[in-house]
């Protein structure tokens, strides 16, 4: 009888124990193995632990298909480090990135609306790069340098007017006389939006009245006058400041009418040749200016003769006063050939004429005496002595004054007190003010002697107009140190 040999139970495989048994396809496995030596399958993985295999009397039976159709997981591999020219690409696409992000925050900023407006103003101020911010609005005005240079010609020496320019550009994009606009044109380096000035042109016309007159525009001849009544319309021109001249022999005496002007719109400019004498009527001592030049200074009157002056169309006169408070001027006045042979009034914007000024300062120590002699501060007309000046109680010299006549009311020793003023100049100040010079006369009555005591102190009180709330025309805003003149004694 032939034996037959059957496998013996897991149990019972040498080594004794539990066997362990791939949980993928059941074949036996050792407790060293990571993988499957089978199916290759990831032991720790399914198990969970590296150390611990399921355990099992029996492996449950598995058909060939579902053998087939067991998944597999392939075993991990370890991460390799970047390669230097890899690193090298990825540093490179960083930078570029930082570059381009920086070029399109730069060029955000430095083509903006405003960054440009900036610039431009500051090109007109000093010449410069004028044709890269000026464009032509008219197909017959072509601009070079030599073209815009009459905007940097007048604004250069008006730096209000600039500033009034740049406002209006850049709050409605247009200046106030519609010669400008400041709008977009096209694009700078494909991204970024290009402002420009848009400039519309001016046609003058320029006049003269003699047969032969030369007519030059910035020095260069334009014109040779064929008639007494000679007209001639000029190009398109860039608005501007620009030197007119008309020259010629008249009555065997060689006349020039020259002069510059700041040409905005199409008018006529009459560079007739003539002469004209006028005088000047202003405050004593005032410089008396031309055309922006001065040519002399007033009289002791007042006066100044202008006389034979070839006249220009844009001739025009104005007078400036310097004293130690600062600077005025009178408005400027244009001469017009009819002026020729007659007065003309130089008179400064709300200064004190000197009448006023003497009522007034009699009517403050009207009030002051009142106040010393009875302890009532008003005057006549029953207006406080506060009323007389600039922010009323407040002013310091206000306190002093009235600090000053109630010491005399607290004085036993005086039986009375006068004070007579004078008014012996005014003069303009700055901002609209008035400096006026005047002397106080104080009597003191003495009640121990047969004399009086008088002394003479002369002011300098700086006056501007009042508010409309007070009752007087002018109020004094300050005045400065007494400065005593004359003391003396006077026999009842």
């Amino acid at each position: 009888m032939h034996l037959t040999h059957y496998a013996a139970p897991a149990n019972d495989q040498p080594g004794g124990g539990a066997a362990n048994f791939c949980p993928n396809c059941g074949q036996p496995v050792s407790a060293t193995d990571t993988f499957c030596p089978n199916c290759g399958a990831n032991l720790q993985v399914a198990t969970g632990d590296t150390n611990q295999f399921q355990t099992s009397q029996q492996p449950q039976a598995t058909t060939p298909t579902q053998q087939r159709t067991a998944p597999t997981r392939p075993a991990r591999k370890p991460r390799q480090p970047w390669s230097k020219k890899k690193k090298r690409l990825w540093w490179g696409i960083g930078v570029a990135a930082v570059a381009v992000i920086g070029f399109f925050v730069w060029g955000s900023n430095h083509y903006s609306r405003a960054a440009t407006l900036d610039r431009t103003i500051n090109d007109i101020k000093s010449g410069k790069h004028l044709t890269d911010d000026f464009t032509s609005a008219s197909s017959d005005l072509t601009l070079s340098k030599s073209k815009l240079l009459p905007i940097n010609r007048y604004y250069s020496d008006h730096s209000q007017d600039l500033s009034k320019l740049k406002a209006d550009l850049d709050n409605s994009g247009r200046s106030s006389d519609g010669d400008f606009v400041y709008e977009q044109n096209g694009h700078h380096l494909l991204f970024f939006p290009k402002y420009q000035i848009s400039v519309s042109p001016v046609y003058p016309t320029v006049t003269t009245n003699h047969t032969g007159n030369v007519i030059t525009l910035d020095n260069h001849k334009i014109a040779t006058a064929t008639s007494d009544s000679f007209t001639k319309k000029l190009s398109a021109m860039v608005p501007g400041e620009y030197h007119l001249q008309s020259q010629g022999k008249i009555g065997g005496h060689n006349l020039t009418n020259s002069s510059d002007y700041h040409i905005t719109s199409s008018k006529t400019y009459d560079l007739e040749l003539t002469t004209i004498s006028v005088e000047l009527d202003t405050v004593a001592g005032s410089n008396v200016y031309l055309n922006g030049k001065k040519i002399g200074t007033a009289d002791s009157t007042g006066t100044y003769q202008i006389k034979n002056e070839p006249w220009t169309s844009d001739m025009s006169v104005y007078a400036a006063y310097t004293s130690s408070a600062g600077k005025a001027t009178t408005p400027t006045t244009k001469l017009k050939k009819d002026d020729d042979g007659s007065y003309v009034d130089l008179d400064y914007k709300d200064m004190m004429d000197k009448g006023d000024a003497d009522d007034f300062i009699s009517n403050l120590f009207e009030a002051a005496q009142n106040l010393a002699d009875n302890d009532d501060s008003t005057d006549d007309d029953g207006d406080d002595m506060s009323d007389f000046f600039v922010n009323g109680t407040s002013n310091s010299y206000y306190a002093d004054l009235r600090k000053m006549a109630k010491g005399y009311n607290d004085n036993d020793n005086l039986d009375a007190i006068g004070m007579d003023t004078d008014v012996t100049d005014v003069k303009p100040g700055p901002n609209g003010t008035s400096e006026v010079v005047f002397t106080v006369e104080y009597t003191f009555g003495l009640s121990d002697y047969d004399y009086d005591h008088v002394q003479d102190f002369q002011y300098t009180a700086t006056v501007q107009p009042a508010s409309d709330d007070s009752s007087q025309s002018y109020q004094i805003l300050k005045y400065g140190h007494a400065v005593k003149t004359s003391d003396r004694h006077e026999d009842d």
